[in-house]
């Protein structure tokens, strides 16, 4: 086969190929659209039986086990982390030795601080009493 022959064989090989993805790429998101509005239908449908919360049911605890990996992760990011309103930054790379004072068995409740864009500026970790 001259060298022409097999560019044009390959030249319709490939525009087959497109034609074929750009069908099958639309038949993916007719199904997908077919699928959203099946969802919007039978959501619309149930007319008030659908009760959506923006609260949680229980506050979120974290353990002290937890607070030192969280401070430990933050570290070198613009996220400040504090402890009992003490802020903390340990660097593991530069000193592995640095503590922080938390009771690996107590329970800490979080509070995230957020600007007015959603951006997480500072975790704040406060110790709940225990109960005996």
């Amino acid at each position: 086969m001259s060298q022409n022959t097999q560019q044009l064989m390959l030249f319709c090989t490939v525009v087959v190929l497109f034609v074929t993805a750009c069908l099958y790429g639309q038949q993916n998101v007719r199904v997908l659209s077919d699928a959203l509005n099946h969802l919007l239908q039978t959501t619309t449908d149930m007319e008030g039986r659908l009760n959506t919360t923006l609260r949680i049911s229980e506050p979120i605890r974290y353990s002290g086990a937890e607070v030192l990996h969280t401070v430990r992760q933050m570290t070198g990011t613009t996220v400040s982390v504090q402890v009992d309103g003490i802020a903390y930054v340990i660097d593991p790379l530069v000193n592995r030795r640095g503590t922080i004072p938390v009771q690996l068995a107590a329970s800490y409740r979080p509070e995230f601080i957020r600007s007015g864009t959603g951006e997480l500026l500072k975790i704040a970790f406060w110790k709940e009493a225990s109960t005996p």
